[in-house]
């Protein structure tokens, strides 16, 4: 009879016991209890790391909650305490539970602010009068010093061919130019060998400041010498050497009137040569000259009345 020949047996050594196992056995089997043991065994690390984690959460959690409290706590105290300054200084007595005597004293300060804004209407009203008794009306003199320098500029010379118009009161397009043209310095005219130019742009800005008209271009007459318009070089260009004509005209200020924006100033001119004064149109001798002569003579001489708005001339009238 055969000697039965021992059978081999394979050892699985475990943390908790070793395992003797037949080769025989399936060992797909044993690898499934192992995968078994090991997911066991990495599910509890898992838990353990989830309460861990859970743990440290709640803590953080409790810890924002406590800070949270404080300083709600801290809010309460700091507006109980504001609250309880306002209740001893008696703030909330305004609003409510409101004694005799606090309602007395505010009727009290209400008649007193009554009669106070009163007294003050009435100061007011009393000041006003104060003011307009005060205001005088300018005397001639004031107004004199104060609005003489709009006449500097507006002026023809005796010799001029703009005589009878101005003294008409006819304010012409032509005697706008040509006073605008007297009103520069004729040295700042730029000078060829025999004629000015004057720069369109220089001579429209002066107009304008002058007259309270419409600029238009074009040629006129200073007396005897003829100023053209260039369009081509926007300017005006004179047959001959400009010469300021010298004035024999002299005027004095009868009555100076403001109304509103409009200054309305008379005066009573006539030409004064070799001292002598005489009728500026029909050149008829009326005195020896002597100053004051004009307004003395004023039924024998010469009346303009000129009108300005906003510093410029608007208007002639004889």
């Amino acid at each position: 009879m055969a000697k039965k020949k021992k059978e081999e047996l394979l050892v699985i050594d475990t943390q908790d016991n070793n395992i003797l196992l037949d080769d025989k056995f399936d060992k797909n089997a044993i690898i499934n209890e192992l995968k078994e043991y090991v997911d066991e065994r990495v599910n509890d690390v898992f838990l353990d790391e989830l309460e861990r984690a859970n743990k440290k959460l709640i803590r953080e959690k409790n810890k924002k909650i406590f800070w949270k409290n404080v300083i709600i706590i801290l809010l309460l105290l700091i507006i109980g305490f504001l609250l309880y300054l306002l209740y001893s200084n008696d703030y909330f007595d305004r609003f409510f539970n409101k004694n005799s005597e606090i309602e007395e004293k505010e009727q009290k300060d209400d008649k007193n602010t009554e009669e106070k804004k009163e007294e003050d209407k009435e100061d007011k009203k009393d000041n006003e009068e104060e003011k307009k008794e005060e205001k005088k009306e300018p005397t001639q003199e004031e107004l004199k010093k104060e609005y003489e320098h709009l006449l500097d500029n507006y002026y023809v010379t005796d010799n001029s061919i703009y005589l009878s118009d101005f003294y008409s009161g006819k304010l012409t397009k032509e005697m706008m130019m040509y006073m605008t043209l007297n009103s520069f310095d004729f040295s700042s005219f730029s000078k060829e060998e025999d004629y000015n130019i004057i720069k369109e742009s220089t001579f429209k800005i002066m107009f304008e400041k002058l007259f309270n008209e419409e600029y238009i271009s074009g040629s006129f007459n200073y007396d005897e010498n003829k100023v053209r318009y260039v369009k081509q070089m926007e300017s005006y260009m004179t047959e001959a050497i400009l010469v300021r004509e010298e004035s024999n005209i002299k005027r004095e200020i009868k009555d100076i009137k403001v109304d509103g924006d409009e200054v309305i100033i008379t005066t009573v001119e006539g030409i004064v040569k070799d001292n002598q004064l005489r009728n500026i149109i029909s050149n008829e001798l009326i005195s020896d000259y002597i100053d004051g002569s004009l307004l003395k003579n004023e039924d024998k001489l010469n009346t303009v009345v000129y009108s300005f708005k906003y510093g410029k001339l608007i208007g002639l009238t004889k």
